[in-house]
């Protein structure tokens, strides 16, 4: 099976059509989606591609919008954004048939921008997040999405970043947040992409058009680390057309 995690920016708008030829191109059989802010032109993009579709909105953030395309069935989905007041976008469970066995893939946004201030709105939102997670405890699942956070083994340079990011980092001594990351791995999660790339050549999904670091992750529960046959940043051409991200794809092999 091939997992995908892709902010789309903006909902898509305008851009339905190189979106759905990157996710193509991937060959994706489960994507996670963020920044789907728009329910019809996410489901256009469900149909464009031939895709079983969930979209977890979120009760008081219209751009919180956190969605499943899936070639593989969705047995079940459940949505926590109204259920969890510090998630301040959407963040979903759902179960898909992979093979012989089903998935469970948690899917989520964190909230935005470079500052320490944000990394603890993010910290806020992660303890959630990891709440949902002790649901699958001592079952094989992933949690994907956009982190907003970099890896701590990361060589960033800081020059490479957009300016805006190099803007909200001057007043920290240039300094980008980690603890998010951190926290993820020290809970016992596996950075998939770490699994076949040591930090030196960490891919860099963020942003298309200055990609410096990584924010966007595929962590997995330890157990299914041996499943992981591949995890890369996807970098098509296209991919500066459709999106200020590069999608983040796996290959498990789950028999």
């Amino acid at each position: 099976m091939r997992l995908m995690t892709y902010n789309i920016l903006e909902g898509g708008e305008g851009r339905i059509d190189p979106l759905a030829e990157a996710i193509r191109l991937a060959r994706a059989d489960v994507v996670v989606v963020q920044e789907a802010w728009d329910r019809g032109l996410f489901e256009k993009l469900a149909d464009r591609l031939g895709m079983d579709c969930f979209l977890a909105a979120h009760p008081t953030n219209a751009q919180g919008g956190v969605g499943l395309l899936s070639k593989r069935k969705i047995r079940e989905a459940v949505n926590y954004g109204p259920l969890d007041a510090r998630l301040t976008r959407a963040a979903f469970h759902a179960i898909v048939e992979a093979g012989k066995v089903s998935l469970p893939v948690i899917g989520v946004h964190l909230h935005p921008y470079e500052t320490f201030a944000d990394e603890d709105e993010r910290l806020k939102e992660l303890a959630g997040v990891l709440e949902i997670g002790r649901v699958f405890s001592g079952r094989p699942h992933v949690i994907a999405g956009d982190f907003n956070s970099y890896h701590p083994e990361q060589m960033i340079d800081v020059a490479r970043l957009r300016p805006s990011s190099r803007k909200r980092i001057a007043g920290q001594k240039d300094q980008l947040p980690r603890e998010v990351v951190r926290k993820m791995l020290e809970a016992g999660y596996v950075d998939a992409h770490s699994l076949h790339h040591p930090a030196e050549t960490f891919g860099c999904s963020f942003t298309t058009a200055y990609p410096a670091a990584r924010v966007d992750y595929l962590f997995v529960s330890p157990d299914l680390c041996p499943k992981v046959v591949s995890c890369e940043v996807f970098t098509p051409a296209i991919g500066r057309y459709a999106s200020d991200h590069y999608p983040v794809v796996a290959e498990l092999d789950l028999g």
